[in-house]
């Protein structure tokens, strides 16, 4: 689909130079106006469906319709994005099956940075069509698009953006251990939210924390902070809530193994840089991997950049190897299915 776009964009614009020529010569500016405006128009339209190219939703394979609502949370403190002192509020999308009567535990899902409630649409969807509820967090600020209750909308917070892009976890460590314990407090508190609130209107129960990218630093969190969160699925993220400080330059990380089962998923983005010295907000990654511990389950996806493990690899290509690098040489639904199925399967087996 994406390489036929881009044949489209390039007779298009060959065309337009032809026929721009030939109503020059003719001295039909009238024409000429009206045909450069109709190009631009179809232009902007073929440039929207390369960015973003039709796609619909991934079948489920589970035996379960599923259903889907969304809800605002509003937190008791002020939001650290908003200079008006408002309250924190978030959104939730819950995904769920219809008619299930299993008691299974419930999916807590948290994005990347600069993610979305649907970063790994297809999975939520699958995960509900197989009796899992699933409820996926917006975390204000930090999200590419945040709808609130009165249908109004906003972007990423720039104060995030500038940490994001200010950020040499490296070169200054001390820096940016300031900024993941900001991070981390405002992740895991909006989660402790989505879950207690949860627990309250239907008696406790027991997660399941996933993440992408930050939302799975902001997962393995979770497994430290509370005893009813049974197992973690990180998508390629650092123990970024283990970072107790820095000394020498160096981040000294809580080192303790986890009690409960993590699954880490990495692609080619991560994966073998994990034993390079200058990685080392990854340490817990590779001290973790190295541990014959039977709870650590860790998958590589080979020919796979960081944002073929989220949905926009499928939506949009070209945003998604802008982000990872490189376009990814494995087809974007026949890995989401073989992400999907591998996170189901071990969510599945976790007891």
């Amino acid at each position: 689909m994406f390489v036929w776009i881009c044949l489209i964009i390039l007779v298009e614009v060959l065309t337009f130079g032809f026929t721009n020529k030939k109503l020059k010569a003719a001295g039909k500016r009238g024409i000429r106006i009206l045909a450069n405006i109709g190009f631009i128009l179809i232009l902007l339209v073929t440039l929207r469906c390369a960015l973003f190219p039709p796609v619909g939703e991934m079948p489920t394979n589970g035996q379960y319709e599923i259903t889907s609502n969304e809800y605002w949370l509003e937190e008791d403190r002020v939001d650290p994005y908003l200079e008006s002192g408002d309250k924190r509020v978030l959104w939730v999308r819950e995904w769920k099956p219809v008619d299930c009567d299993e008691e299974k535990p419930v999916v807590i899902a948290s994005h990347g940075s600069c993610g979305s409630i649907d970063n790994n649409r297809s999975m939520y969807r699958e995960l509900a069509s197989n009796g899992y509820t699933v409820l996926a967090v917006a975390h204000y600020g930090q999200s590419a698009s945040f709808v609130f209750e009165d249908g109004k909308s906003t972007g990423p917070s720039m104060i995030f953006i500038k940490q994001m892009t200010s950020l040499d976890p490296e070169n200054n460590p001390e820096e940016a251990f300031e900024v993941y314990k900001e991070w981390m407090d405002i992740r895991t508190t909006d989660l402790n939210t989505v879950m207690d609130d949860y627990n309250n209107k239907n008696g406790k129960t027991e997660f399941v924390a996933m993440g992408h990218s930050l939302g799975g630093s902001a997962a393995y969190a979770m497994a430290r902070i509370r005893s009813d969160v049974i197992g973690v699925v990180a998508l390629e993220s650092p123990f970024m809530y283990d970072i107790e400080g820095v000394e020498n330059g160096k981040y000294v990380f809580n080192q303790e193994d986890y009690n409960v089962p993590l699954l880490n998923i990495y692609s080619d983005s991560v994966y073998p840089h994990l034993f390079e010295a200058d990685f080392s907000e990854y340490a817990n990654n590779k001290l973790f991997l190295e541990r014959s511990n039977e709870q650590y389950t860790t998958i590589h996806y080979e020919g796979v950049g960081h944002m073929g493990l989220c949905d926009l690899s499928r939506q949009s290509p070209i945003l998604a190897a802008m982000f990872s690098g490189g376009f990814q040489k494995v087809n974007a639904r026949i890995q989401l299915d073989t992400l999907n199925k591998d996170c189901l399967e071990w969510i599945e087996n976790i007891r």
